[in-house]
């Protein structure tokens, strides 16, 4: 009967956009006008996820074109091996011969049969030929897929009715089989066996041990043996066309399987082995094996697929208007990234960390040089903030500029964003002109104005943004923005360079109100306890610049030391809001470093202090001061209620943040006494 005819479902390949830009890219720089060269590739079935629009779709990247499969993405998922040929010109692809091509480029999948090669390694039975022409000014690519396999399989049916997997095993079976499938390695996906005991345990093998019983095996004692293979027609009743080279090896290999009275099958669909389907068929014809051995390896190839109209012939990828290098580029950027995921931290989330927006305080070296090292891990928003011109003295030191920038005069923050923009176009960058108010910098009638408006686009900016970098040019600078991440809970990295040495931290949180400061002792403390970098203070910041020559108004560093420090500085950063208690964790010391304070990326530091004078490098914590004149619980109070005009007191009243904080009752005992406590440090930022 018609019905009980094995018929099997084709496949399809999708080649994505990016696959064609590595080809149009691998034409332009390598192939050139090489006249159809053999191209080979990788491609895959979707392993994990599949559903009815991915059902019989072969995947193709930019990544297919890597020669190591372990360098590309199909690797994850069931590969395929395969090859394409490129004509040069649209003529040359409308008269190739289909039959001669596949004929051709199919003599490997021969060979492998008749060489026992496909035995051993079975996944070259799931090959596919792509013959193509690329259109590169208009963005076209005409393309034809083709699955070769012999055209001459014997009619075959089906000996019972498919069931499931479920049905046919019993529970422990079903377990191992689950177990065992997970086990194999992606090329052993594709065809294996599943062997059951008399002892009705299940195993599973490879495809050689299969042929291997069925070739050797006393009939009357021999296994219940299935072969497997998978199949990427989820949710289409017929077995899938790469059931058709298995039976093909089969009848090659195994002679006699021709007279048996059934061959058993399991159709494997998708990762779960519940999804699978028994398929139990036969030969109608009984045909001598070396007859049968002769047609299929000596006839002719078929397996070309049907385009979007349902008929025989070629397809086309118009990409005129998604082959944007832009879009692209997105792709590409985020290439190291994936791999760092794919195969040493699994479980770091790397759409978590794309969507940080990011401000950016200061443009100089090290504003810079954090910002090309957020661009390395994906960071899509970053938002300049600086006051400063692009100086010839620059260009060298801070490597977002160029001498054009100088010459024009830009703005930091402006040409920082431009430069970015070249580097990334998709980017989210902004630039904002914007003078910092300072404690010790008096704000006069003709600032006033200016000032309370930069205070609002402060505040409006710190709204905007999840981390804020403090990256200024002096201490003073840096005592606004580390108040309003107090205040308004953000995220804050501070980092600042000396001539030799560096500093990167962490602020605390400051969400819950402190009296009090910590046990002076602890030093495994977690975020609420942490200090910023005014908890060390005894005085409350003032203008630095008074009465200093140039060599003192500029921090003079040795040329790397921006570089080591804004790596650390972002890489605190991300290992921050990648460990499980985020802003909380307990900070890494050189006193604490065991398994409860590490995170997905390792330890958290609060304070990262280094020198390139003797190469060493410290983990030094900073206890949260409850006189702080940065981030006190009467400062942020203050700052709450009162707004710029409380700013404008700070920068204007000397000794007010002192008095407010009450470090100025503290100091009254004597301040001799209590200096010990606290420390300062020189360090700033050109």
């Amino acid at each position: 009967m018609s019905e009980n005819i094995v018929k099997f479902a084709k496949v399809k390949c999708a080649p994505e956009s990016s696959f064609w830009a590595k080809f149009a890219e691998l034409k332009i720089d390598k192939y050139k006008l090489e006249d159809k060269v053999k191209i080979p590739l990788w491609a895959s079935y979707n392993f994990e996820s599949l559903n009815e629009q991915q059902a019989s779709i072969l995947f193709l990247d930019y990544t297919s074109f890597n020669n190591d499969l372990e360098a590309t993405s199909h690797k994850s998922a069931v590969p395929c091996n395969g090859f394409m040929i490129n004509t040069n010109t649209l003529e040359m692809f409308r008269q190739t011969n289909p039959q001669e091509f596949i004929n051709t480029l199919g003599k490997e999948l021969v060979s492998s049969l008749e060489n026992g090669l496909a035995v051993k390694e079975p996944w070259r039975l799931m090959i596919f030929v792509i013959l193509c022409y690329a259109d590169l000014k208009k963005h076209r690519f005409h393309y034809w897929a083709a699955y070769p396999t012999p055209f001459d399989l014997p009619e075959m049916h089906y000996a019972k009715p498919q069931v499931s997997t479920t049905d046919e095993l019993t529970a422990d079976q079903m377990q191992s089989f689950q177990k065992g499938f997970s086990h194999l390695n992606a090329c052993a996906r594709s065809y294996f066996t599943v062997i059951i005991s008399k002892e009705s345990t299940l195993e599973v093998a490879s495809l050689a041990r299969g042929i291997e019983i069925k070739n050797t095996s006393d009939k009357e004692n021999e296994a219940d043996l299935y072969f497997a293979f998978y199949d990427p027609c989820l949710h289409i009743t017929a077995p899938g066309w790469p059931l058709r080279n298995l039976l093909c090896l089969l009848f090659i290999s195994c002679p006699n399987i021709c007279f048996e009275k059934w061959i058993k099958i399991i159709s494997i669909r998708g990762c779960n082995v519940e999804n699978s389907v028994v398929y139990t068929i036969r030969t109608k014809e009984q045909k001598n094996p070396k007859t049968l051995q002769k047609i299929l390896l000596e006839g002719n190839l078929v397996g070309w697929e049907s385009n979007v109209r349902g008929k025989m012939g070629p397809s086309i990828a118009d990409l005129s208007e998604t082959m944007d290098p832009v879009k692209l580029s997105d792709r590409a950027i985020t290439l190291n990234l994936k791999l760092m995921k794919w195969r040493l931290v699994p479980e770091l989330d790397l759409e978590y960390i794309s969507s940080l927006r990011c401000l950016v305080l200061g443009a100089g070296t090290l504003g810079c040089s954090v910002a090309r090292v957020l661009l390395g891990w994906g960071i899509q928003t970053i938002t300049f903030v600086d006051n400063s011109v692009v100086a010839a003295s620059n260009t060298v030191r801070q490597n977002l500029y160029t001498h054009e920038d100088v010459v024009n005069r830009k703005f930091k923050a402006e040409a920082a964003k431009d430069a970015l923009l070249k580097i990334h176009p998709n980017l989210r960058a902004r630039g904002e002109v914007l003078q910092i108010p300072m404690p010790g910098h008096v704000v006069g009638p003709s600032m006033l104005e200016s000032t309370i408006v930069a205070i609002k686009k402060l505040q409006e900016l710190y709204s905007e943004h999840d981390v804020v970098f403090l990256l200024l040019d002096s201490r003073e600078a840096r005592w606004l923005p580390t108040l309003m991440c107090a205040a308004h809970n953000k995220i804050a990295i501070n980092a600042a360079l000396g001539f030799d040495s560096y500093t990167v931290q962490r602020h605390g949180t400051r969400q819950e109100p402190s009296s009090i400061s910590p046990n002076a002792m602890l030093q495994s403390l977690q975020g609420k306890d942490l200090g910023c970098y005014f908890c060390n203070d005894v005085t409350q910041p003032g203008n630095s610049q008074v009465d200093r020559t140039l060599d003192q108004q500029c921090t003079v560093s040795r040329p790397g030391l921006s570089y080591v420090a804004a790596g650390l500085a972002v890489e605190l950063m991300v290992a921050l809001i990648q460990h499980l208690d985020k802003v909380e964790a307990q900070a890494l010391s050189k006193e604490s470093k065991d398994d409860s304070t590490q995170g997905l990326l390792g330890g958290v530091p609060h304070t990262i202090r280094g020198s390139l004078w003797n190469y060493e490098q410290f983990l030094t914590v900073t206890h949260r001061f409850a006189s702080c004149t940065a981030c006190s619980t009467p400062v942020i109070d203050e700052y709450r209620a009162r707004g710029a005009d409380f700013v404008l007191d700070a920068c204007n009243q000397p000794n007010y943040l002192e008095r407010l904080s009450g470090l100025d009752d503290l100091m009254k005992p004597g301040l001799d006494e209590l200096c010990y406590a606290f420390e300062s440090s020189d360090e700033n930022e050109d």
